[in-house]
């Protein structure tokens, strides 16, 4: 398959749902993928534990990456630091419902997500084991109140973020604009 996927150059959405491709073929499959035109990928409940990738080997221009129904924790979130961290990555939207993340796997992605420009949308609703501190964290890193700097400094990329079983944070954007230039900030407007 991975010889496939290396010269399939017209192939944007890649779907292995349900399949055990495990963390291992993961792995393999992102690095054949790196020069690929694919947008999508959907891994749901392929058995994935951990990501091993660094930032040569990640798809130039997937955009949604659906790593639901795995077996992810904090050690998974360290290796999707690496592609979150990636100055051109073009990753628009991250699954991570139903894997094994607590608060340790999401202060690994606030770090990382504190200076990403590219995710907008973060699902980490059903069965991740993510306390009120970890949903905090995430608050704090999209609207930061402590300070007018953190404030400025909160990523303002991330739109949506969903956490726990009926945990929603939505968020509206507002514009300001000066003679030269705009200022968009993402606020939240619910929480249930």
């Amino acid at each position: 398959m991975l010889p496939f996927l290396q010269n399939a150059n017209h192939l944007q959405v890649l779907d292995l749902c349900n399949n055990s491709i495990q963390s291992e073929g993961l792995n393999l499959m992102f690095r054949a993928l790196r020069n690929s035109p694919i947008k999508m990928l959907n891994c749901k409940g392929c058995g994935i534990e951990t990501i091993e990738i660094d930032s040569d080997h990640i798809p130039k221009y997937l955009t949604d990456l659906d790593l639901k129904d795995n077996k992810i924790n904090a050690d998974g979130c360290r290796g999707l630091a690496n592609a979150l961290h990636q100055g051109d990555t073009t990753l628009s939207t991250l699954w991570l419902q139903n894997n094994r993340i607590d608060d340790e796997g999401v202060e690994i992605l606030v770090d990382v997500l504190q200076n990403n420009t590219s995710l907008v949308n973060l699902d980490l609703r059903e069965k991740n084991d993510i306390s009120n501190q970890g949903k905090i964290s995430l608050l704090k890193l999209v609207n930061d109140i402590s300070s007018i700097t953190a404030t400025l400094q909160s990523n303002h990329t991330l739109a949506y973020i969903a956490v726990g079983k009926e945990f929603y944070v939505y968020m509206i954007r507002m514009m300001w604009k000066s003679c030269s230039d705009s200022i968009s900030v993402w606020l939240p407007i619910s929480i249930i």
